[in-house]
């Protein structure tokens, strides 16, 4: 079986720096995918289908082509891959693509819906949720309880009398459990242009954060603490929300503790205290803006701590006791 990784080394023999459409392709299949998927052209298709999101090769999808072209063919001939041509030739290459806004939210739960006919007619259960005025996610749960998880933006590929889908920018897998299955490739979208590709495993999280239309490399994650990637978890928490109760939630409980904590420590007037109240607020305004937004008992809780705090900077502090001052006379 000839793998995306043997087709990555290929690419790296080929000086992938001194063509960007060439070092997007590279990067991608190194970073993006799994390493040890099948090289396939179902592979270069939903390369495709991932790379046109962005404008800048929607503009260069000629040079595209031509660099994916070239470098596929190159591949082919040589006599380790193991590979039939034939199969490549139907390929679709993006010089041949067009991608398209969908207006209308109901059109692309639609095309959602009608992409994943086959995974329901197989047992699978599907929810779409509205995530965004640009965005929807798709909510694939198997009859053993697993759950795939996809984030869609609002375009679609023009195929032939069709559209298609194109590829998620989030694609997550979860246990029964709703743990993130280890060893599983997960990819997610983050801020600023940036796709977490990471796994999990009882050490910790590991992977890279690739940013902008060459997925170049921009972090690397190795044995850390989920909470402790910052972005990574914040953008994995935005999309938990739409189906995971934030009650059962191990990061929500530990965030209304420490805010019902912090409450109480306003009753306590040393530097200290005020200054974990004000810790904590912080926090929790993270929290409220980038995980939770809306949520009524944060809402609660960090208005309630933001009019403690306020009541005690404004209020005078009394005397140190064991301290009296004496009138000079």
């Amino acid at each position: 079986m000839t793998s995306v990784s043997q087709f990555a080394q290929y690419l790296l023999k080929q000086d992938p720096q001194r063509n960007q459409a060439r070092l997007t392709l590279f990067n991608y299949m190194k970073h993006v995918l799994d390493p040890s998927l099948p090289f396939s052209p179902a592979v270069l298709q939903n390369f495709y289908a991932r790379v046109l999101q962005f404008d800048h090769w929607q503009a260069e999808a000629y040079a595209l082509s031509e660099t994916v072209r070239a470098d596929v063919e190159g591949f082919l001939k040589l006599p380790s891959t193991g590979l039939q041509a034939e199969p490549f030739l139907s390929l679709r290459h993006s010089d041949t693509l067009q991608i398209v806004p969908l207006k209308l939210f109901q059109d692309l739960e639609d095309l959602v819906e009608f992409e994943h006919s086959a995974r329901r007619k197989s047992g699978d259960t599907l929810k779409t949720v509205k995530i965004s005025d640009t965005q929807i996610l798709a909510l694939l749960l198997s009859p053993a309880g697993t759950l795939e998880v996809k984030v869609y933006p609002n375009q679609a590929l023009v195929w032939g009398a069709r559209l298609r889908l194109v590829a998620p920018v989030t694609h997550l897998f979860y246990s029964s459990d709703l743990e993130l299955m280890p060893q599983v490739r997960q990819v997610l979208e983050g801020s600023l242009m940036t796709t977490h590709c990471f796994h999990t495993d009882i050490e910790g999280v590991h992977g890279l954060v690739t940013r902008g239309y060459t997925f170049q490399k921009f972090e690397t994650f190795i044995r850390a603490k989920l909470p402790e990637t910052q972005d990574l978890f914040h953008s994995l928490k935005k999309v938990e929300r739409h189906f995971i109760d934030a009650q059962s939630d191990p990061y929500y409980q530990e965030m209304v503790s420490r805010l019902e904590r912090a409450n109480r420590l306003l009753s306590n007037p040393s530097p200290d205290a005020l200054a974990e109240a004000e810790r904590a607020l912080n926090r929790g305004r993270m929290g409220l803006k980038n995980v939770f937004p809306n949520d009524r008992l944060l809402t609660l809780l960090v208005t309630h701590l933001e009019y403690g705090i306020n009541q005690r900077r404004n209020t005078p502090p009394g005397p140190v006791s064991g301290f009296h001052q004496h009138k000079t006379q």
